[in-house]
């Protein structure tokens, strides 16, 4: 398509075309650029254009609305298209290998250079496309035959493995995180509160060995409200690692830690500070020693 300029000639106003834009529109849709537009019949996609570096607003507006009206197609001859592969990151090779296996025209263990064949025989039957007047991408055959065997969904399921039987990958897919070397770690944490009738136990027997006397009801509820406070900001954590068999995903062995929570010697201590705050505890601690001596001045030491 040949760029004409408007009025003005090419350093005119309007939507006319400078000279500057001219070589930066050649380079995009003349295929200097590097583009690939050339009369080679490999079908490789269409390209989108991008703003060249340096380029005016009203530049890149004109190559956009050039560029709309262009064939975008981009176009090879074979051997570029098969040396196009030589060119790819080594994280585009896998992943073109790993597709190869899906489908079924590489096998496991196949690596780069199997798949560089492989992308040859499929750029030759995209050129036979090609010299049809097919657009018929290497990729998109390649995806015919993924499509055909299954591709990622061929899954079944091993124990606590999924299993590709295509790829022979597999993946988790039990309880917990997986820690991997077969093994897995279920957490689960939670508030052990102290059932009414134990706590009732706990304060009876600290209020007659510290105060001579049952609590009352006031005193119960105080405790118990004390002690589920406690017990609610120290949860229990308990730990589970599963050992499973790496070929079957069968459970071999457990083994469970817990931590947290509030100990009967915690419960106990928690009782004896309330109890030890109350003024009837300094009097009856008081009463009590002075009993003691005054038993041990009438009656003497024990011998």
């Amino acid at each position: 398509m040949a760029i004409t300029s408007g009025k003005g000639g090419d350093n005119g106003g309007g939507n006319g075309v400078s000279a500057g834009e001219k070589a930066i529109l050649g380079a995009i849709i003349g295929g200097t650029g590097g583009v690939g537009l050339g009369d080679g019949r490999v079908y490789m996609g269409d390209y989108s254009p991008k703003r060249p570096k340096g380029s005016s607003a009203q530049a890149w507006k004109n190559i956009q609305g050039v560029t709309g009206l262009e064939d975008r197609s981009i176009w090879m001859s074979e051997d570029e298209a098969t040396q196009d592969y030589f060119h790819w990151s080594r994280k585009r090779q896998f992943d073109f290998i790993s597709q190869g296996i899906l489908s079924g025209l590489l096998k496991l263990g196949d690596g780069p250079m199997e798949g560089s064949k492989l992308w040859k025989k499929l750029v030759k039957e995209s050129a036979m496309y090609g010299a049809a007047g097919k657009k018929i991408q290497p990729w998109d055959i390649m995806a015919s035959y993924v499509a055909a065997s299954g591709g990622g969904s061929s899954w079944t399921q091993q124990g606590v493995w999924e299993v590709n039987t295509v790829t022979g990958e597999r993946r988790y897919a039990g309880p917990g995180k997986y820690l991997g070397d077969g093994k897995s770690l279920q957490t689960d944490t939670r508030v052990d509160l102290t059932d009414p009738d134990t706590a009732k136990a706990v304060a009876t027997k600290l209020f007659q060995d510290m105060m001579g006397r049952d609590p009352g009801a006031g005193e119960l509820g105080t405790f118990a409200t004390a002690l589920h406070s406690a017990e609610a900001n120290a949860p229990i954590t308990q730990s589970t690692t599963t050992q499973y068999d790496m070929e079957s995903g069968q459970q071999l062995s457990t083994s469970t830690t817990s931590s947290g929570g509030i100990s009967a010697e915690g419960k106990q201590y928690l009782g004896e500070q309330q109890i030890k705050g109350k003024k009837e505890f300094g009097a009856f601690q008081a009463a009590t020693t002075y009993q003691n001596a005054l038993e041990s001045l009438v009656f003497g030491g024990p011998e």
